[in-house]
């Protein structure tokens, strides 16, 4: 299964592994940083979660790579590629299809904005009906451990992970193709999403199936060479999207930009095709793929009940969706930036390169100095920190900030960066928090499961900011006739950013989780057969 925790990291290994617990900079969901900035989750309502990249455990320490003491010292552009490119991982077919994914996980932002757009102004969405079918288009993230039971367990045609890359990646190409040609409702938006969603999520858990099968069998892929390629091509097709998505959509359609998207996934289609896979030994007379399939599942979920009952990790976990629970009023902020001041997609793109970048600041931010300190006091000084200056989008709401004589566009962007930020900081702690409770023998299917319960608290926010959204009456010029309505935005906006204040009261939760690293509450399950386990006596 995909997911494995390290649990040690050496310190100049640290700053990768950060890198890669977060999602690719340009795709930090609305609801990733519930504490944080409005106009920043405006601007990104429509991504869908990303799953959050572990180092995986690995067997070599430390980092083998390709090195010219090995007798094939490298010159001229071809060794400066190898270097600096493949970061002294060697080239070949699964080496390629893994950065192609991940390329594309990044790119598949080119479509952003114009999505929403699409849902605003040519199928007449309000803020509140956005949000609450944008949240269904993440459900299935939710299902995430689903994927890794059924290519581990269920080989297609004598493979485990070529087929359902294929099927990923038609499945996300079909779907953006329909977008841009034959959708032309609000339910057909929505599947045809959902759909694409559903295409990414099953690729991100295939992909990250093969980086740990290619880092246990190459060693130049080995200690977080392979994971920080990985990382790197993420963050090039995040960052190269993150403008274009808005640009594009001062000379383009949305639906012209769907079909240019279109052609991503049909890229990890085609390059998976050329995976080196080998064939999965035919089973036994007496077996079947499905037995074998039922077989894995029933000892892997028996284990994983096992380790959820523990009260040390089903309250972390339990935290970790309270967190991300609150609700978020991000749609309908982005309604008011584009209608009530006009700002444009080209500026919004703009936006998103900063946020992106900023994200990546707060990365290093928090290795750099927070690494050390407890998580609960990172979270809890983030928090309050974060919930204190997102009240400042008070401001824009009622244009105050005109009157500070600060434009409505420096103001946006300058919030955001901060914002963001701090957004990094909060976030990044609750990720190690995930990787410790994850003990041997369920390391991926359960930080999997963390990981989907994270994106659920975020399908649960979301529809509550579309539920106070639509009870406080904030509507658009689609909904409402021609005419505007941001009157109650200031209340929306200020019961958003109190409401994200709410989980600091389970802080408390987090003292039950195991202080001995990953391995904490599978001995607490081995000491106790009582349902509860040992230390929740």
């Amino acid at each position: 299964l995909p997911r494995m925790a390290v649990l040690r990291v050496r310190n100049h290994q640290f700053l990768g592994l950060l890198l890669l617990l977060s999602t690719e900079a340009s795709s930090i969901t609305a609801r990733s940083l519930p504490a944080l900035h409005l106009s920043s989750r405006a601007l990104r309502p429509h991504i869908q979660p990303r799953s959050r990249k572990l180092l995986c455990c690995l067997p070599r320490d430390p980092l083998t790579r390709i090195e010219e003491t090995e007798g094939e010292a490298r010159t001229g552009h071809g060794g400066w590629f190898a270097q600096n490119v493949m970061q002294g991982v060697a080239g070949g077919p699964s080496t390629y299809a893994v950065m192609t994914v991940y390329f594309v996980q990044g790119a598949l932002g080119l479509a952003a904005l114009a999505r929403t757009y699409f849902l605003k102004d040519q199928l007449g969405l309000s803020p509140g009906e956005q949000a609450a079918l944008m949240g269904v288009v993440s459900l299935p993230w939710v299902i995430k451990p689903v994927y890794g039971f059924l290519t581990d367990g269920l080989p297609v045609f004598g493979y485990r992970r070529k087929p359902y890359l294929v099927l990923a990646g038609l499945l996300g190409s079909a779907s953006w193709a329909s977008l841009a040609t034959v959708v032309a409702t609000p339910a057909q938006a929505v599947a045809a999403s959902t759909v694409a969603s559903l295409g990414v999520a099953m690729s991100d858990v295939v992909v990250d199936s093969l980086v740990v099968e290619r880092a246990r069998e190459d060693e130049s892929a080995s200690s977080g060479a392979l994971q920080s390629l990985c990382w790197t091509c993420q963050s090039a097709g995040g960052l190269a999207s993150a403008y274009f998505s808005g640009s594009l959509l001062e000379t383009m359609s949305p639906q012209q930009v769907f079909a240019i998207t279109a052609a991503l996934p049909l890229a990890v289609a085609l390059i998976a095709l050329q995976l080196d896979e080998k064939r999965v030994p035919r089973l036994a007379a007496t077996s079947s793929p499905l037995g074998e399939f039922v077989r894995l599942t029933s000892s892997q979920g028996a284990l994983l009940w096992q380790t959820l009952r523990q009260r040390q990790v089903w309250l972390p976990t339990l935290f970790v969706f309270l967190w991300h629970a609150t609700p978020s009023c991000g749609d309908a902020f982005f309604y008011f930036l584009t209608e009530d001041l006009q700002i444009g997609p080209e500026f919004l793109g703009r936006v998103q390169v900063g946020t992106s970048l900023a994200s990546i600041f707060g990365i290093w931010a928090y290795r750099t100095y927070l690494q050390e300190v407890p998580i609960k006091e990172t979270l809890r000084w983030t928090t309050v920190a974060s919930a204190l200056l997102g009240l400042s989008q008070l401001l824009l709401v009622t244009h105050a900030n005109r009157a500070l004589g600060i434009p409505d566009t420096v103001f946006t962007f300058g919030d955001d960066l901060v914002l963001t930020v701090l957004g990094q900081l909060a976030f990044m702690p609750l990720l190690v928090l995930a990787a410790s409770l994850c003990p041997p023998g369920v390391e991926g299917t359960l930080f999997a499961l963390l990981m989907s319960t994270f994106n659920a608290g975020g399908i649960v926010g979301r529809e509550l900011g579309a539920g106070l959204t639509a009870l406080l009456g904030v509507s658009s010029s689609a909904a409402a006739g021609g005419a505007t309505d941001f009157s109650n935005l200031f209340t929306l906006v200020l019961l958003c950013n109190l409401a994200s204040l709410l989980p600091l009261l389970a802080l408390g939760f987090l003292d039950e989780a195991p202080t001995g690293g990953a391995g904490g509450a599978a001995a607490a399950a081995a000491a106790s057969d009582e349902p509860g386990g040992g230390a929740a006596g």
